[in-house]
């Protein structure tokens, strides 16, 4: 079956990024840990980093998995890794717990602060809608995120127009005279770490190397997968600056921001949206895990039951929760992400690049012999 050429190169991106904004960007504070921190001008160059390496790995990954028809992360990093594929499992739910605990807690905080709900409120909301989505499959998860990807975009676009209007002179005086510290090694540093963990979400969305046809659809839809990840991340990064360095001791960047700007209407909205992103991550992590599951029932010639996988997902996220109240938003972005990214490019980015790589150019299978 032939896909339009906007579903087979933007749809992808779009996706990636919807999987992606979730876990930390959508509430400001990890543009702040890993970025804002640096200093506005470094925190640009250290975010042009990140996206580079993002759509360098995401290219190679999709023509990967296109190539061999590896739709899930399993049969991905078995090809891959060979026996080491099992620690990259290890690793790779480690991390989603560590994802949806950071949806928790960010969840609870924003209906807590912003609604007057109760405190476990926001969880219980996204367990929901997360269970609803999962169990009606790739199509209906593919089309939701799509979808939601165009109004966070629309939403990113009027705070930055706001901002703009309202502290157009502060982010021009942080961006351009400004003193604060220079471009050096940790803002190479920064776009690192934020790429080093950020572009696993590729294994959350590989089922989308079904729609590619080509070779170049997946290099393609790779290399966009970086900018639009990151063009809503540019857009709040250069609204936050108007408010650096205080902006940096918010464990919500992003409601302090609105709060400065005194727009109570936008602030619902943009809570809102923000929510809608934490079910979008949540939603593509967990399916990747059960399309995982999924694939191992197929292999005993059987369908994964269909009720599972809400299960599946209520049971990782109910987990995740107890994480998230014990340790708390700023914590389990500021260390458990670090951590996973060292973790993540000995696992996942060197393979990719260096035996990825050569598995794609030398036109030979995943056992060493030449493909015709």
């Amino acid at each position: 079956m032939k896909f339009g050429l906007l579903n087979r190169l933007i749809v992808p991106g779009l996706i990636f990024q919807s999987t992606m904004v979730g876990g930390g960007y959508a509430t400001g504070r990890e543009l702040v840990e890993f970025f804002l921190q640096l200093g506005p001008r470094s925190g640009l160059v250290a975010m042009l980093l990140a996206t580079a390496i993002i759509s360098l790995v995401c290219a190679v990954a999709f023509e990967l998995a296109r190539r061999y028809e590896l739709y899930d992360y399993r049969v991905f990093f078995q090809k891959l890794l060979g026996p080491g594929w099992i620690v990259f499992e290890i690793a790779y739910l480690s991390l989603v717990l560590l994802v949806l605990s950071v949806l928790g807690a960010a969840s609870n905080e924003i209906l807590s602060s912003q609604f007057d709900a109760p405190a476990m409120s926001g969880s219980i909301v996204l367990m929901t809608t997360v269970g609803v989505l999962v169990f009606y499959g790739s199509n209906a998860i593919k089309n939701f995120l799509a979808a939601w990807s165009v109004l966070l975009y629309l939403t990113y676009g009027a705070l930055i127009v706001w901002s703009l209007f309202v502290f157009g002179g502060e982010i021009e005086l942080n961006l351009v005279t400004a003193e604060q510290p220079g471009i050096g090694l940790e803002t190479i540093q920064g776009g690192l770490t934020y790429a080093g963990y950020n572009v696993v979400t590729f294994t959350a969305v590989l089922f989308v190397a079904r729609l590619f046809t080509s070779r170049r659809d997946a290099l393609w839809a790779g290399a966009l997968c970086g900018p639009l990840g990151m063009i809503p991340a540019f857009l709040l990064m250069l609204a936050m600056s108007a408010h650096y360095p205080q902006i940096n001791d918010q464990a919500l960047p992003i409601n302090y921001l609105l709060n400065q700007l005194q727009a109570p209407a936008l602030l619902v909205v943009f809570q809102l949206v923000i929510f809608g992103t934490f079910i979008e991550t949540g939603t593509a992590f967990l399916h990747s895990i059960n399309e995982r599951i999924s694939h191992v029932y197929r292999e005993h010639t059987s369908e994964m039951p269909r009720a599972m996988r809400p299960a599946v997902s209520i049971g990782f996220m109910v987990i995740a929760i107890f994480v998230a109240d014990a340790v708390g938003i700023v914590n389990l972005i500021g260390q458990g992400y670090t951590y996973a990214t060292y973790l993540f490019f000995g696992i996942v980015v060197i393979p990719l690049l260096t035996r990825g790589v050569l598995l794609i150019s030398k036109r030979v299978d995943l056992n060493g012999q030449l493909k015709s």
